[in-house]
């Protein structure tokens, strides 16, 4: 068998291969031999049959099977006696085949890109430093009182307002005639939601208990269900129970009742504040490690191979696709498809795939190892966060296969506080509601569909291509403690 290496675009390896026809004669008779016990033709016991006449009639199938054989054996002893290391499955194409000739074909397989980084120092990056005052805490504590909030039926006035909570039925008509999903009862509505069509909760503003009301309205015209976009409608709506909310007192009893392991309000406090300011920490963090990373790819242009970035895309597309699920909308019935999606997001694929790469030969020229004092730290700064024990958490991480994540984690944290030890930092200070403020303007100009979850993980491993698109990963929390982080 000859080879010829040659090096190829995208960190590939293209292989031309010539393999004696004899080989392929070979081949050809263990096929016909394993085929001959089993082969039924015509007027033969099955297996029984003459070796030529098998031969024959079997022609093409015994062919076709050799031949794959032939040339994935051929790749596999190629790749191997070549010192290739393939990080996807080879591609065959330009396979000739002739009688009594030798059979040739080109084989191109990804491998783990070359990467010299000739300069990763001396680059200028913003860093925000985010502060969290005393209104933020109070903001966060608001929200918590609105998720806790319980809804207790109203005794001082008749008519529904805005606000409240009315126990409902509906039933809607189009022409007359009860259309399907238009129909239900003991329905709890949020008055002010927007859950309905438009008109549906103004209508029912203002009636009173046990009240029946005609709501003459029209739904929208890019309304999903063309059968009803933009067609005049007819619901009759009964009200059953007039409800408001009402906000639990901020004491310690809420404390404890948001997180049964606080002393008290104060302590409550002192937690939110240092989850806020983690939060902001490690979202600022990600945005200079991105800026630095990004600088760090352009300065050292490299190739990464195809199937690392569709991966990537996929995984994109795949967020980008479920969030629209998660919002009750089916994106495919507006003309966006899964592929759509990918081939959206292939460019910053790319870009994150590489600066994945960049991280780990970054930690490999820095000397910079994750060790289990490392690993020990993470999960103790996660526990007192979360109140939990240390072993709970870890536990539960290795339940979920997710030590390596927590890893890659740690790796990146460790090769951000190197890189912005090696470059320079132009800091600037900023409210919680400011920063806010700058990175809603700033995803303004992003892709449609994409969310800042969507944006590179920077602590990814390199060779698994492993970046999520959550900004941060973090160990679970239990049912008591999910309020509190919810404020977080």
């Amino acid at each position: 068998m000859k080879v010829q290496v040659n090096d190829a675009e995208r960190s590939q390896k293209e292989l031309l291969v010539e393999i004696p026809y004899e080989v392929f004669e070979t081949a050809a008779d263990k096929e016909l031999d394993t085929l001959l016990p089993k082969a039924k033709i015509h007027g033969f016991r099955p297996g029984k049959a003459p070796k030529e006449i098998a031969k024959k009639q079997f022609s093409h199938q015994i062919k076709s099977q050799a031949i794959e054989k032939v040339i994935n054996e051929a790749v596999q002893d190629a790749l191997t006696s070549n010192n290739i290391v393939p990080i996807s499955q080879a591609h065959i194409s330009n396979v000739v085949f002739e009688e009594n000739k030798p059979i040739t074909f080109t084989a191109r397989v990804d491998v783990f890109p070359k990467v010299e980084l000739n300069k990763y120092k001396d680059f200028n990056f913003k860093k925000i430093n985010v502060e969290i005052s005393d209104e933020d805490i109070d903001d966060a504590l608001i929200t918590l009182q609105e998720r806790d909030m319980t809804y207790e039926p109203v005794e001082n006035r008749d008519k529904v307002q805005k606000g409240d909570v009315a126990v409902i039925d509906f039933e809607g008509k189009k022409d007359g005639v009860a259309f399907e999903g238009g129909t239900a009862k003991g329905f709890s509505l949020n008055i002010g939601s927007g859950q309905f069509i438009p008109g549906f909760e103004d209508g029912v503003i203002g009636m009173k208990k046990g009240e029946t009301k005609d709501l003459n309205l029209t739904f929208p015209a890019e309304y999903n269900n063309a059968e009803l976009a933009g067609k005049d409608v007819v619901f009759t709506v009964t009200v059953h129970e007039i409800k408001e909310k009402v906000k639990p007192e901020l004491n310690d009893d809420f404390a404890k009742d948001i997180d049964p392991n606080s002393k008290g309000l104060e302590d409550l406090k002192t937690k939110l504040k240092k989850g806020l300011q983690t939060e902001a920490d490690k979202s600022t963090q990600l945005e200079a490690f991105g800026e630095i990373l990004e600088q760090i790819v352009k300065e050292n242009p490299f190739e990464v191979p195809y199937s690392f970035v569709k991966e990537q895309s996929d995984r994109l597309a795949f967020n980008a696709m479920n969030q629209f699920y998660q919002m009750g909308l089916n994106p495919e019935q507006v003309g966006i498809s899964f592929e759509m999606m990918a081939q959206r997001y292939l460019a910053q694929a790319e870009e994150q795939v590489k600066q994945a790469i960049v991280i780990n030969e970054v930690a490999k020229l820095a000397n910079i190892a994750v060790e289990d004092e490392d690993i020990n730290n993470f999960l103790s700064f996660h526990a007192e966060l979360q109140g939990r024990p240390v072993e709970d958490i870890k536990k539960e991480l290795e339940s979920q296969m997710q030590m390596e994540a927590v890893r890659n984690d740690v790796l990146g944290d460790k090769v951000y506080k190197y890189l912005a030890g090696v470059n320079k930092a132009e800091e600037s200070k900023m409210t919680k509601k400011e920063y806010e403020a700058f990175r809603a303007a700033k995803q303004t100009g992003e892709t449609a569909g994409e969310s800042s979850e969507e944006k590179p993980k920077k602590k990814a491993a390199a060779k698994k291509s492993e970046k999520e698109a959550d900004a941060e990963e973090k160990p679970k929390k239990t049912r008591t403690s999910k309020k509190k982080e919810d404020a977080e």
